[in-house]
């Protein structure tokens, strides 16, 4: 029976190490292909910036922006935009508090300052050019956003965040990051839909990833596959584990499954 797989980007496919998709997952991505299964790329990034990634996979969907948004083939099929009288409110009480904040549309980004809380985890995650140039939320259909604050403030800020700005979900995905999100759109939301596109049947679906953003995700498929460089929450969640990026962990457990499961 036809399978299908999600993969993330960052640190799942992607070795920052060595800037590269390791040919050993392409490959091991090509053998999926070959056997019938189907592929999707679940990541965080916005389909501009992971374009250069999408290309190399070929996938038959793509899931950006946590969900947000999702590509069937070159076609986007959904989108899903942030409220915008809501995001600039929300934009005003981060100034108010000293906090720098940003927006995207998949393609364009603007944030409010460049200071190292900003470009630490951009830079993680190779966005380095962006103007530091809105108060305002920007013109185009926003999607994404972003909240630049230490982790340390989670514990009092996001339950205040949570209470006034209810239309949203918050991500962290680094120590000074967070992603803002509508309501109930993750990656998991975006796998659901694609599921259901393809007519394949959760128990059916693997998931690859690393972070905190891949908690749905991994818990809502079948069998969710934490790389060994995952974040710890992640990993207890995981049905099982692999090795990092940058020891061939997406090829060995692809390898592995296959002499398993015959799939």
């Amino acid at each position: 029976m036809p399978k299908i797989f999600f993969f993330d980007i960052d640190n799942t496919l992607l070795d920052h190490r060595s800037s590269r998709i390791p040919p050993s997952a392409l490959e091991a991505i090509a053998s999926l292909k070959a056997d019938g299964h189907t592929i999707a790329i679940a990541t965080g990034r916005g389909y501009g910036h992971a374009l250069e990634y999408i290309e190399q996979v070929q996938p038959a969907y793509a899931i950006t922006q946590n969900g947000a948004r999702i590509q069937r083939g070159d076609q986007e099929v959904q989108c899903h935009p942030l409220e915008r009288d809501g995001l600039q409110a929300l934009f005003g009480l981060m100034a108010s508090r000293g906090f720098a904040y940003g927006a995207t549309d998949g393609h364009n980004i603007h944030v409010s300052a460049r200071t190292p809380d900003v470009l630490t985890p951009m830079g993680t995650v190779d966005l380095k050019a962006f103007p530091a140039d809105i108060d305002d939320v920007p013109p185009f259909v926003v999607s994404q956003g972003w909240l630049f604050f230490h982790e340390s403030l989670d514990d009092s800020l996001l339950p205040e965040l949570l209470r006034t700005f209810p239309q949203f979900d918050y991500v962290r995905w680094h120590a000074t990051a967070v992603d803002v999100l509508p309501k109930g759109i993750h990656k998991m939301s975006g796998c659901a839909w694609v599921l259901a596109d393809a007519g394949i049947d959760a128990a059916h679906a693997y998931a690859f990833g690393d972070g905190l953003n891949d908690l749905e995700m991994l818990q809502g498929v079948g069998t969710g596959i934490a790389m060994g460089n995952s974040h710890p929450e992640l990993l207890a969640v995981a049905d099982r584990v692999t090795d990092a990026v940058h020891q061939d962990g997406v090829a060995k457990m692809v390898a592995q499954l296959r002499r398993e499961l015959a799939i």
